[in-house]
């Protein structure tokens, strides 16, 4: 083997070597945003991100005024993400029942059933690095 031969051989094993190094995984970014039911800001409402290649989903509720935070180590998956936005109440015909769980009821959801599932919502956000705040509006029709 030649000198020049030799040197490419060694960069190439080299290169292999360091693609192997640092961070793994899937990419991750912080989201943020608002969410609305028919214009109004949804309080205590669960946003949840689907990736678009399974894995593991981000959740994030959402505060006061209707804003949720998904910070980086907690983020997105870069991509189309399929969203469900839930919240729910207590059912008014719960009757708590002594042999049920401590915290069990029965519940009703507050936002329209269709919005519970990422694959029927029809809410899509495309994640990016650097994106600006997303707005999740829901419609009770």
């Amino acid at each position: 083997m030649n000198c020049r031969t030799m040197k490419t051989l060694l960069f190439l094993i080299l290169l292999v070597f360091l693609t192997g190094c640092g961070k793994s995984g899937p990419v991750l970014v912080p989201v943020e945003g608002k969410v609305t039911l028919d214009g109004e800001p949804i309080v205590g409402a669960s946003v949840l991100f689907q990736p678009p290649a399974g894995g593991r989903p981000a959740v994030a509720t959402t505060d006061g005024q209707g804003q949720f935070r998904l910070a980086e180590e907690a983020g997105a998956h870069v991509g189309v993400n399929r969203v469900a936005i839930t919240k729910e109440i207590a059912s008014e015909n719960s009757v708590p029942n002594e042999e049920d769980e401590e915290g069990s009821s029965d519940f009703e959801l507050a936002t329209p059933a269709k919005y519970a599932s990422p694959q029927l919502s029809g809410l899509t956000v495309d994640v990016q690095p650097g994106m600006t705040p997303v707005s999740l509006e829901m419609s009770s029709e």
